[in-house]
């Protein structure tokens, strides 16, 4: 079922002054996923390894809570997320900043505040520069990430319940040996279910500096994949250069609501370009600079998000927080400077709520570590939402099958046997297992029946 939509009559409101979500050092990587029933939850990562949690009902942030500690015990970095359509909210990770572990979690999005809920992270890479996830339109769940490996760009695999995993399926990037997918990955999926990766190269073995920026497709459920696709060639004499960080980097990509295909990334120029495909990714229209005067920063992907006509909201930071619209018919807006306070703006994400809302979100990442949040009303299609899932906490939710061409090679990833057990459980109230509810209950009882018989034995005697 869809969400019904119509039409808001509404102009364009000014942004609403910054309000801080988080006043604690120091967030990073805030990471929004709009649900269909009218919440937009939002986790983002702190430097002592635990990563928080935020919803926002009717207006108003929930008061953020930790709600998972990454078993790595360093830094949870590249956090991404997603809902699927049986009120799963799933969640990935990595474990520090060059060659950690992957790590995933889920928990019903109705109570994702409370850690309780949350099902223990499991492993599904020992290393990897850079992951990705999103949820199929059948609710089958994907997962890509690099290896840091030589000559290798990306591997992906799946599961129907976030417990059993694929084997994995490696990529064909076409790198040489110097040469490994890097950090910054990107996956969406369409609604024919057609896979569509943005990734990056970088030098191996050091993992540095980022070079290149590519795409890919696969339509058969990641068996087989389209060449890389370079939507910007770098000059021979950019290329030549092995120690230049100035190189195309940071790439990202979505779907819109009429399923083309964006790609956003940072030019060695220092431009934030675009380029998009009304055909699934088999061609591609001429690059246009989105932000052509930033200049080269290392503070996160173009972020991308869609309103209820199909709009395009981006935003971009360097020396303050940047925000433009593409048209669906693709016109855009003059560059908006929304916050202009300098800072060390880093992780930039945006969302669309209910259709016409639009939402901004910047950490601070090495001064103040707080993070921000403004907001603002467009004259799109208002979203209402749908009724919320029924789910049953006491069993794991029932995910549909995946697609005829999702890989049929399914070795399931064990479980680990020693996943520390999140901080914000060990330190919840003392609840009480199963086993102890029913030694209370009937306990009493046995002593009562104990005292009868025992009364009637003397009786007899």
């Amino acid at each position: 079922m869809s969400a019904q939509s119509v039409r808001a009559q509404i102009d364009i409101t000014p942004w609403a002054p910054p309000q801080p979500i988080f006043n604690l050092c120091c967030a990073a990587y805030p990471t929004p996923v709009v649900d269909p029933w009218g919440g937009v939850h939002l986790f983002w990562a702190d430097v002592e390894g635990y990563i928080w949690y935020a919803r926002l009902t009717d207006g108003s942030w929930t008061q953020p809570v930790e709600v998972i500690v990454n078993p790595g015990r360093n830094v949870a970095v590249g956090l991404d997320a997603a809902v699927d359509g049986a009120g799963l909210l799933h969640l990935l990770w990595r474990d520090g900043n060059t060659g950690g572990a992957v790590y995933y979690a889920n928990a019903p999005a109705l109570s994702a505040g409370d850690a309780r809920r949350w099902r223990p992270p499991i492993e599904l890479a020992s290393k990897a520069l850079g992951a990705a996830l999103a949820v199929a339109p059948n609710d089958s769940l994907y997962v890509v990430y690099t290896p840091f490996e030589a000559g290798v760009s990306f591997a992906l695999i799946s599961s129907q319940d976030g417990i059993q995993w694929s084997t994995p399926i490696f990529a064909s990037g076409q790198l040489g040996s110097d040469f490994t997918g890097g950090s910054h990955m990107a996956l969406t999926i369409d609604q024919k279910g057609d896979i569509h990766v943005a990734w990056n190269a970088q030098r191996y073995p050091t993992g540095y500096p980022e070079h290149a920026v590519y795409y890919q497709r696969s339509a058969d459920g990641g068996q087989s994949w389209s060449a890389p696709y370079d939507p910007d060639p770098l000059p021979p004499e950019i290329e030549a250069d092995r120690e230049s960080n100035f190189k195309n980097k940071m790439p990202n990509v979505a779907i819109d609501l009429f399923q083309d295909v964006h790609l956003t990334w940072h030019e060695y120029t220092g431009q934030r370009m675009h380029r998009v495909s009304r055909d699934g990714g088999v061609t591609w229209s001429e690059m246009e600079p989105i932000f052509p005067n930033l200049g080269a920063a290392y503070n996160g992907p173009v972020d991308m998000a869609f309103d209820g006509d199909g709009n395009m909201h981006v935003v971009a930071a360097r020396d303050g927080i940047w925000y433009r619209m593409r048209t669906s018919t693709g016109q855009w807006t003059q560059p908006e400077l929304v916050d202009a306070r300098l800072a060390d703006w880093h992780h930039q994400r945006v969302a669309v709520v209910g259709g016409n809302q639009v939402y901004l979100f910047y950490p601070d990442i090495n001064a103040t570590g707080v993070l921000w949040s403004t907001h603002r009303s467009v004259p799109a299609a208002a979203i209402e939402p749908l009724p919320p899932p029924t789910l049953h906490l006491a069993t794991a939710p029932s995910f549909m099958p995946l697609s005829n061409s999702a890989p049929t090679a399914t070795a399931p990833i064990p479980l680990p046997t020693n996943t520390p057990v999140p901080v914000s459980w060990r330190e919840a109230p003392n609840t009480p297992t199963v086993m102890q509810t029913w030694t209370w209950v009937l306990l009493p009882l046995v002593v009562v029946v104990s005292a009868v018989i025992m009364a009637v034995v003397r009786r007899r005697a």
